[in-house]
């Protein structure tokens, strides 16, 4: 849904609320396949009087595909005639609403580079107090909105298409990459910081374009955030868990944000100044509490600094080994799965050093990343890729020879993942 039509529909919230029965409005959602029984039973089970249902379901609404605003028109035109005119005043309303209208120009949100947020005139409602209040609330409350991010954007990487799926090793399977629910993406880019308590990553809305661009290339749905808190990032993580979105072949998390690492553990810097702990954000997708993706490929790309020591190129050695227990043979083997398990977690850098990001081209890890994905992922295997991405972001320099070195962990991410950018074999079951 654009952010009109959302606009449209908190302008007008109570009136529509007034003349809307509850009841009817939740069979017909669900009948439509808008909303899932388990989304009403929620609203439900959080606001015990129908007041506050009634105007948690139109909230829910909004926060819809693409087609909810035209579903929601059908369902007022046919059941509730005195709350249709609110959605759609007139005809000219009609060509800036309907998804239809080839002529439209797309609204972006304010979640979204590099376009302005955009609202509708006082003019256009007819109480200009509701209005202000309504874009208020809008702009305090976009960011936490799950939506498809709208637009093609150009790019300077051409991603490969395939040609048919590609042939899984003898001795490893792959994990399925055909069908058109092929992935989701979900990009964070946190920029500037509240009270410039953190200098503000510049170049950073180039890393956003390429990323943006290459994964809509390899077939996946974009989601992408700029600017973000942890709560927002909290809210928004659990909508996409319910959403119509899930499951799909393959789920990819992008976070490009200052971070730095203490005691072990890594952290990452949202646009509070609030931090977020890797382990943490990895715990939300492990298999107890995301099951619609309990085997399903899921990616992690964390662009933080892991440290502040520049990496001038000297020699180390590791001797941390140690022995693992031995599993006894005699036993039957377990039916149960890991908690964590299909991840590959991808850092921009080796713990303890800096991540490097050029102003003019962006993030040399996005960079190296986009190039060798767009090159090379319609016939090599993502952890093969991101050995490539390594090898290439390992040529860089900056003018004191500080290089880069890239990291990457799997856990249990046992099968070979082949994107297949441009192949499909089954057809699509999202609701768009």
């Amino acid at each position: 849904m654009n952010n009109q039509d959302r606009h449209t529909i908190l302008t007008f919230l109570d009136k529509l609320v007034s003349n809307t029965n509850y009841s009817t409005l939740r069979n017909e959602c669900i009948k439509r396949n808008m909303l899932s029984q388990t989304m009403v039973s929620r609203i439900e089970s959080i606001a015990h009087d129908e007041l506050t249902r009634h105007k948690k379901l139109f909230d829910k609404i909004t926060k819809r595909g693409p087609k909810a605003f035209d579903v929601l028109l059908d369902i007022c035109q046919k059941e509730f005639p005195k709350a249709y005119p609110l959605l759609k005043p007139s005809s000219y309303d009609h060509q800036m609403h309907s998804t239809h209208n080839p002529q439209r120009v797309r609204s972006v949100s304010c979640n979204v580079p590099p376009k302005p947020y955009s609202f509708r005139s006082q003019g256009d409602v007819e109480d200009g107090k509701n209005n202000n209040l309504a874009t208020s609330v809008l702009m305090e409350e976009s960011k936490c909105m799950l939506q498809v991010y709208p637009d093609i954007l150009p790019t300077s990487f051409s991603v490969k298409l395939s040609r048919g799926p590609i042939e899984t090793h003898p001795k490893v399977s792959s994990y399925p990459m055909k069908s058109r629910n092929r992935g989701v993406a979900f990009i964070v880019n946190v920029i500037t910081f509240v009270n410039d308590i953190r200098s503000k990553r510049n170049g950073a809305d180039i890393d956003a374009r390429n990323l943006i661009s290459v994964f809509q290339q390899l077939g996946f749905i974009v989601f992408y955030y700029e600017d973000i808190t942890s709560a927002d990032l909290n809210e928004l993580i659990g909508q996409l868990k319910e959403s119509q979105y899930f499951p799909c072949d393959c789920f990819a998390f992008y976070i490009l944000s200052h971070g730095e690492r203490m005691k072990g553990s890594d952290y990452i810097y949202m646009h509070d100044n609030s931090i977020l702990r890797v382990e943490d954000l990895l715990t939300k997708f492990n298999t107890v509490n995301c099951t619609k993706l309990v085997r399903k490929p899921k990616l992690f790309f964390i662009s933080i600094c892991r440290g502040l020591q520049s990496d001038q190129g000297s020699y180390r050695l590791s001797t941390n080994t140690e022995r693992d227990g031995m599993v006894d043979s005699t036993k039957p083997l377990p039916s149960n799965i890991a908690t964590y398990c299909d991840m590959l977690v991808c850092y921009a850098t080796v713990p303890g050093f800096a991540a490097h990001r050029d102003t003019n081209t962006g993030s040399w890890f996005v960079e190296s990343m986009c190039k060798i994905w767009s090159e090379h992922a319609h016939d090599t295997d993502v952890e093969i890729l991101m050995k490539l991405v390594g090898d290439y972001a390992s040529t860089y320099r900056t003018e004191t020879a500080a290089l880069q070195t890239i990291c990457t962990e799997q856990r249990g991410f046992f099968k070979q993942l082949y994107l297949n950018p441009g192949y499909y074999e089954q057809p699509s079951d999202i609701f768009d």
